[in-house]
């Protein structure tokens, strides 16, 4: 347990930090995939900060920390999606929430799946980058953007299909190309 001995508490606690320090990028890219284009990310990022100090006696020293944390942050965005419904913002369902979370390992480099999935957006034609970006903004509805662009929705819903598998093959092939 770190700090409950005074000889290695002291290690156990510089091990701790260090860990929370080398996984900061990780766990915001963590955070950033779950809240595809909230402004909240830094806020989460902070209270997740706050729970992982408050919880350090209980992180067992050799042990994954990042899976560890991700829990961590993975429950701390739920209870952000809480206190944000009270608030009436309309964010992703819980479902979605947890097969985005699953979707990607807990062994890839966030920063690195990131930076591919940037890079891939960068390729899309402005029409397709502005649907993927709408589509994860808080309070949008298909059938909305389908009236106002004057398209069905059905044809919105296959045009998206298109774009996730398009971007999905470009980020495995990047990944694949830059492993971490």
């Amino acid at each position: 347990m770190i700090g409950r001995k005074s000889g290695d508490g002291s290690q156990q606690l510089q091990e701790f930090v260090s860990e929370l320090t080398a996984n900061q990028g990780r766990i915001r890219a963590f955070l950033v995939s779950l809240m595809p284009g909230s402004p909240d990310v830094g806020d989460v990022l902070q209270e997740t900060n706050i729970v992982l100090w408050k919880s350090r006696t209980r992180y067992q020293p050799g042990t994954n920390f990042l899976a560890w944390a991700f829990t961590i942050a993975r429950l701390e965005v739920l209870h952000h999606r809480t206190r944000a419904k009270r608030q009436r913002i309309v964010f992703l369902s819980d479902e979605v929430l947890e097969l985005m979370a699953e979707e990607v390992p807990d062994d890839v480099d966030h920063e690195a799946y990131l930076r591919a999935l940037e890079g891939c957006k960068a390729k899309l034609s402005d029409t397709q980058r502005e649907l993927i970006d709408l589509r994860y903004r808080p309070g949008f509805t298909l059938e909305a953007h389908a009236r106002e662009t004057g398209r069905k929705p059905s044809t919105l819903r296959v045009a998206l299909m298109r774009i996730r598998d398009s971007l999905r093959e470009c980020v495995e092939n990047k990944m694949k190309e830059h492993p971490a």
